[in-house]
């Protein structure tokens, strides 16, 4: 009971700057999505120019995976989350006082360096902290914790632009950061104490090799293209796209489009939470991935079909697309379920490195797909240029369904 009581002690102390960490790495990956219009107003961007921004971040991001894999297994994940959120406090002070497409992105790229190992710093501390077939549920809260920053990122952070602007309320949030990445430093620890590692810590150069075990597993590969696919299409539209979609096809203003990207997010906070115990529910985690990935090409091929002129009916389908979209809580949980304890953190970082890198793609050929339309006279992209890339992300999501098949199942029931 003594060691129970403060292994819940050490939890409850160290979820609000986990939280607060997640939920900031999330409303950073979100904010240009809302802000992009004014971004390619204020400085005249091209859709290209205006993909490669978000794009900056996940290629930050894909370009850290693997040292953070290293990182988090050697050195753990309040360190090395410490360290890195620092960098992404900077890279957004570096975004709120650029006056040029390269400062952007260099700002972005900081951001999506810094925030690299937020997510899989969580979700090594889950696979420590929580019993392994509660780890799908586990995730699935922590994402949904996340999903605060999307919120933020919609309806207030569209107050905040339309009262102060987006350059001081990015300032804001820079220095915020900068407080968040030292309570980490303050509050985390890497494992409970019955877990503390002895004698078998790896050493640098051992982890380094481990790295090669991981990533010659073809195992890891199968599971990156899923999260590349799947996250991808979902970042690439809540992250960049949907703002100017709004703006273009349905002319809506900040305000109004801060309310419908609000809803949206919280229909992907819902979706977390219900895709979590499905695992268990079902005693499967490779078959609740394969029909929501199923679930989710069907919504994104709706919005490609969508013809109506109606606010009401694309911000359905919008919901609709992110009520099916939030798979990562029974992924990781079957990527656990496959490999030792001691390379959570370098499987974690593998797969988020080709699922970074698959976004980045994903931004720049959506980016590219709407290059291939003529803008109007205020830089709107028509609706067909639009019609094509949701149809493009849903052929792309049936795809990896299939790709994903060739994994072994792991239920819940057996994993112990």
């Amino acid at each position: 009971m003594n060691t129970f009581s403060k292994r819940t002690r050490s939890i409850i102390v160290m979820t609000p700057a986990l939280s607060a960490a997640f939920i900031l790495a999330h409303f950073l990956r979100s904010a240009p999505a809302l802000i992009a219009p004014d971004l390619r107003m204020d400085l005249g961007l091209t859709p290209g120019e205006l993909s490669s921004l978000p794009a900056a971040i996940f290629f930050g991001a894909a370009l850290m995976q693997l040292p953070v894999g290293v990182l988090l297994d050697r050195f753990g994940p309040r360190l090395s989350m410490f360290s890195f959120m620092n960098v992404a406090a900077i890279g957004t002070l570096v975004f709120a006082f650029a006056d040029n497409i390269f400062n952007l992105r260099l700002g972005l790229f900081l951001i999506g360096c810094g925030a690299a190992p937020v997510f899989m710093g969580v979700i090594v501390l889950l696979s420590r902290w929580v019993a392994r077939d509660r780890l799908s549920t586990a995730t699935a809260i922590s994402v949904a914790v996340g999903g605060v920053g999307m919120l933020l990122s919609s309806s207030p952070f569209a107050s905040a632009v339309d009262s102060y602007g987006w350059r001081v309320s990015l300032q804001i949030v820079g220095f915020t950061t900068f407080l968040v990445a030292f309570s980490l430093l303050l509050f985390i620890k890497d494992r409970p104490e019955q877990k503390q590692p002895s004698n078998e810590v790896e050493t640098l150069s051992e982890v380094i090799l481990g790295l090669r075990y991981v990533l010659t597993d073809k195992r890891i590969y199968y599971f990156a293209a899923v999260t590349a696919i799947s996250f991808g299409t979902l970042i690439t539209i809540r992250n960049l796209w949907i703002g100017p979609y709004l703006n273009d096809v349905y002319h809506l203003d900040t305000i109004e489009r801060g309310h419908i990207i609000f809803f949206v997010s919280v229909a992907w906070i819902i979706s977390a939470l219900v895709y979590g115990p499905l695992d268990r529910l079902f005693d499967t985690r490779r078959g609740v991935v394969t029909g929501g990935l199923l679930l989710f090409a069907l919504m994104t091929m709706l919005l490609a079909l969508n013809d109506s002129p109606s606010v009401t009916v694309v911000t359905i389908l919008l919901i609709l697309f992110s009520l099916t979209a939030a798979m990562a809580g029974p992924i990781f949980a079957h990527a656990r379920s496959l490999f030792s304890d001691k390379y959570s953190g370098r499987v974690f970082t593998a797969i988020n490195l080709c699922t970074w890198s698959g976004i980045f793609v994903l931004q720049v050929v959506t980016g590219t797909i709407l290059d291939c339309f003529a803008v109007d006279e205020l830089g709107r992209s028509p609706n067909i240029a639009y019609k094509v890339m949701f149809g493009t992300l849903s052929i792309s999501l049936v795809l990896v369904a299939i790709i994903y098949r060739k994994v072994r199942d792991v239920p819940p029931s057996s994993d112990n």
